[in-house]
């Protein structure tokens, strides 16, 4: 049976759907990989063939690339997709059109179809919730077979009535070693870009025609883990806990397993120079779990790698005197805010002391550790100006060189923050303020005055100048600020930081 799957981020990398490919090969099915990044950024549809803006004459992808996407699939017995929320506008739009030229069911994916399967339905025929790599396997049979596929767990469709059924989700896999390693077999996979489809492989190393940024075609991602037991207001989790309920959530692989993995990647992709571990909890793993694979990852593998997911509350000196020793060189923690009410309300709960221990056992190994990210969150309605105050405060303790990465708050369906925006009327146009939002861009003009000086202390920070809490009363005193003082010191930060920038020096201690 020959299966398309289709994915439309701009990154080269997409762990979940390069495992559902490995797990559709093992059954003997024909797949086809497609990475079908944007060509413009999205505004809105138009309602004529292939077009998706209304103002542009172009639409995000491009009539070209649109049409060489279906002469790539129109030999597919079933056509996938897999997508967040910030996707699902383009992936309707590209369904439509295949729609128009094809007779091929296509399934829908991921977290958002997971979340909101009624409303995926008006697009996909399909849709598969929650882990996808059983119900994909037993849909491509059904399907190769001529055989219902309505029993099927995890699956939601319309009947013949147009009634929308949703079955019950199957248990969570427990043993993630029986999951294949991901699919990176370039002879079936394509990239489609300017106009063309091109065989992934032979235009890797192609600078004009390659897409992607080329730290993400270095970097390899993985999870060792599944699940997170924190369930933050705001995050995924939040909802895939209580769908799961009852279940063991957070599930490990095997040391073993990930080296055989990596290994693997290491003998047939030797442009590889990174790996990253995209795990949500990578550290909840036990000390002997970490001492085993940072002794075997450090023999076998010897790369650079990061953590993408960490927890102030799992960070741990004696595992992190083992991940360093291996090459742990990158983490990226979640800092989100220094005001303890608006920690409540994202349902994380730890104090501020005990985020500046975890940034004080990070610091201990700066000498391994060069890059260290700290999240973020802005833009929270619920949010008092005391609120970012504090946060500014807070942060200004924080050791640097670092980054501070900014996110402006997204009420992503199915989470708590979600339903408590909702039941205020905070949720009042969801396709521009959630599908089309873009969570880490921010416009300078438009900002508020204190979130001004979030991006200048995360300037700062990033070149290595420190901005001390002294200072940072004068940037953010309600007295000062009145006076116009604020704004003066701000004017000559800012200033300062631009010089340090062009000059590339990485201190401005006070």
């Amino acid at each position: 049976m020959n299966i398309a799957l289709i994915s439309p981020y701009s990154i080269f990398s997409f762990i979940g759907m390069r495992i559902i490919s490995s797990s559709l090969k093992l059954s003997g099915h024909r797949v086809k990989l497609i990475l079908f990044p944007r060509e413009k950024r999205f505004v809105s549809e138009k309602d004529y063939r292939f077009s998706f803006l209304p103002d542009k004459k172009k639409n995000v992808y491009g009539e070209k690339n649109i049409y060489s996407l279906i002469e790539l699939v129109k030999d597919s017995d079933l056509i996938g997709f897999s997508l967040a929320t910030n996707f699902f506008e383009d992936s309707a739009q590209i369904t439509k059109a295949l729609k128009k030229e094809l007779n091929v069911p296509i399934v829908w994916g991921g977290i958002h179809p997971t979340v909101s399967p009624e409303e995926c339905l008006e697009y996909a025929d399909i849709v598969c919730r929650g882990e996808g790599e059983g119900a994909m396997v037993e849909l491509a049979e059904k399907i190769e077979k001529r055989e219902s596929y309505r029993n099927v767990r995890n699956l939601c469709f319309k009947d013949e009535k147009g009634k929308i059924v949703i079955n019950p989700v199957r248990p969570l896999i427990q043993d993630l070693d029986s999951i294949p390693f991901q699919d990176y077999d370039f002879e079936n996979q394509y990239i489609i870009t300017k106009g063309k489809w091109h065989k992934a492989g032979e235009i890797l190393l192609d600078n004009d025609l390659w897409p992607f940024n080329e730290m993400d075609t270095k970097t390899y991602r993985i999870m060792f883990t599944r699940g997170c037991p924190f369930g933050c207001s705001y995050c995924c989790n939040n909802f895939l806990n209580k769908m799961y309920a009852g279940q063991k959530l957070f599930r490990k692989r095997s040391v073993d397993n990930v080296i055989r993995e990596l290994a693997l990647v290491k003998k047939t992709m030797p442009f590889i120079r990174f790996i990253m571990f995209q795990d949500d909890n990578f550290l909840g793993l036990s000390l002997e779990e970490i001492k085993d694979f940072s002794e075997k990852y450090k023999k076998d593998i010897k790369m650079p790698f990061g953590l993408a997911g960490v927890h102030p509350s799992a960070v741990d000196c004696e595992k992190f005197k083992y991940l360093t020793s291996a090459g742990l060189f990158l983490i990226r923690m979640g800092i989100q805010s220094g005001s303890e009410k608006i920690q409540r309300l994202y349902k994380r709960f730890y104090s501020n002391s005990q985020i500046l221990k975890s940034c004080k056992i990070i610091d201990e190994f700066k000498d391994k550790i060069s890059i260290k990210h700290y999240d973020v969150i802005l833009d929270n309605p619920w949010e008092e100006e005391e609120d970012l105050v504090k946060t500014l405060m807070f942060l200004s303790e924080i050791s640097v060189p670092c980054e501070f990465v900014l996110f402006s708050l997204t009420f992503f369906p199915g989470t708590e923050i979600y339903s408590l925006a909702e039941k205020e009327g905070l949720v009042k146009d969801k396709i521009s303020n959630i599908y089309r939002k873009n969570s880490w861009t921010f416009y300078f003009e438009s900002m508020p005055y204190l979130n001004k000086v979030f991006v200048l202390l995360r300037n700062s920070a990033s070149l290595g100048g420190r901005i001390p809490p002294r200072i940072m009363f004068l940037l953010t005193d309600k007295v000062f600020r009145k006076t116009g003082l604020s704004y003066l010191f701000y004017c000559l930060l800012s200033f300062r930081v631009i010089l340090m920038g062009l000059y590339k020096k990485r201190s401005m201690d006070f």
